[in-house]
């Protein structure tokens, strides 16, 4: 149970690979093939465990995986894969659009520190303190230049995590 999200910029050929994977096989395929191709490249961002608290901020202290925006930003999407505590979910150039215009005008650095008192410590994993505040700002750091990237390239973004 690592815990760590990842987001990966995809092709849509390397997306149709993906989901052509048995259900069984297709974390094991991502980390194999997208992880090792892409990690260290600017086609990937590592959220580590901040992902959950940043999602919760996102929903101002609610957890909403619904696929629009705020709420999909990073865990939440068009789920592709949610079996045996691996998720895989998906945001489409058209929606990723819509992500780099919310978090131009909202910035998320700020809604992490206006929201994350709002983080339900019975429902985090992680402490609720001013150290885990700083984690999920450092985490998060870099994440809207990430996204502009897969936009100018047209690419898909998955967001993988083994819970």
């Amino acid at each position: 149970m690592a815990r760590l999200g990842m987001l990966y910029a995809i092709t849509d050929e390397a997306l149709e690979q993906l989901k052509a994977q048995d259900i069984d096989q297709m974390y094991d395929y991502m980390l194999e093939e997208i992880e090792e191709e892409l990690f260290n490249t600017s086609e990937a961002f590592e959220l580590d465990k901040a992902w959950e608290g940043v999602q919760f901020c996102l929903g101002e202290g609610t957890w909403n995986e619904e696929n629009k925006v705020p709420y999909n930003v990073v865990f939440g999407g068009e789920l592709i894969l949610d079996h045996n505590d691996y998720v895989i979910s998906l945001k489409k150039p058209e929606v990723i659009k819509d992500i780099v215009a919310y978090l131009e005008t909202n910035n998320l650095q700020e809604t992490i520190k206006n929201n994350f008192d709002t983080i339900p410590e019975e429902e985090y994993t992680l402490p609720k303190d001013e150290d885990n505040l700083n984690y999920l700002l450092g985490w998060s750091e870099g994440l809207l230049e990430f996204y502009k990237n897969a936009l100018e390239k047209q690419l898909n973004v998955i967001f993988t995590v083994d819970l």
